[in-house]
């Protein structure tokens, strides 16, 4: 070993050593609950495949500017959530998502589990497929405001056992052309609601659980 191998090698192992992975933060960030450099599972692989350019585009661009953990600048894109027919919630904009262990995540898009049985709640994971969950996606309720196409944040947080709620103008729409706009809200994600996509309280009777074991 010679002097340069020497006096460089301690050096290069202590910037190593500094550098801190996101494990160790309780904060972290997507763009896509899906991250398409991870390894993914058949059917996850194909919902990857079949995203448009621009949401790549959009995936890509979100998690470069995202800068010293804060939260990432504004997309200029409203915050819609499409109701699919017997499958997840879809929900694009600007969202900050706070899971029920307090962990936060920027994202401009997620597929939230509405049947219930994901075992990576709250992301879908196709358990929807496995239960025949058959829910139309039909929207009941009226809008409170007007559609807005400004950019806004818009925070949902997963309660223990419990829904989903948000904060912030959501545009709730589905297939069938209906939609509704609300500021705040419980969307359910036991499967058992009489008011889908609205929580009424079923998984307190059903004894729906967020985490297995």
């Amino acid at each position: 070993m010679d002097d340069r191998t020497k006096k460089n090698g301690p050096a290069a192992h202590k910037t190593k050593g500094a550098e801190t992975t996101p494990e160790e933060s309780s904060e972290s960030f997507v763009a896509y609950m899906n991250d398409p450099a991870e390894p993914l599972e058949a059917d996850g692989a194909r919902q990857q495949e079949q995203r448009p350019t621009s949401e790549k585009a959009l995936d890509r661009w979100f998690k470069e500017r995202r800068k010293n953990k804060a939260a990432p600048r504004l997309l200029d894109i409203p915050n819609e959530a499409l109701i699919s027919r017997g499958g997840p919630l879809q929900i694009t904009g600007n969202i900050l998502l706070i899971d029920e262990d307090g962990s936060v995540q920027y994202a401009n898009h997620l597929n939230l589990c509405r049947c219930g049985g994901s075992k990576s709640k709250p992301v879908c994971d196709g358990q929807h497929l496995e239960r025949e969950f058959l829910n139309m996606g039909k929207i009941t309720e009226i809008s409170e405001f007007a559609p807005s196409r400004r950019a806004t944040r818009i925070t949902i947080s997963c309660m223990k056992d419990g829904p989903i709620t948000f904060r912030g103008n959501l545009r709730l729409h589905n297939q069938f052309g209906q939609e509704c706009v609300k500021i705040r809200g419980s969307l359910c994600r036991c499967g058992q609601s009489a008011n889908k996509p609205f929580c009424d309280g079923s998984h307190e009777r059903v004894g729906f659980k967020t985490k297995s074991g």
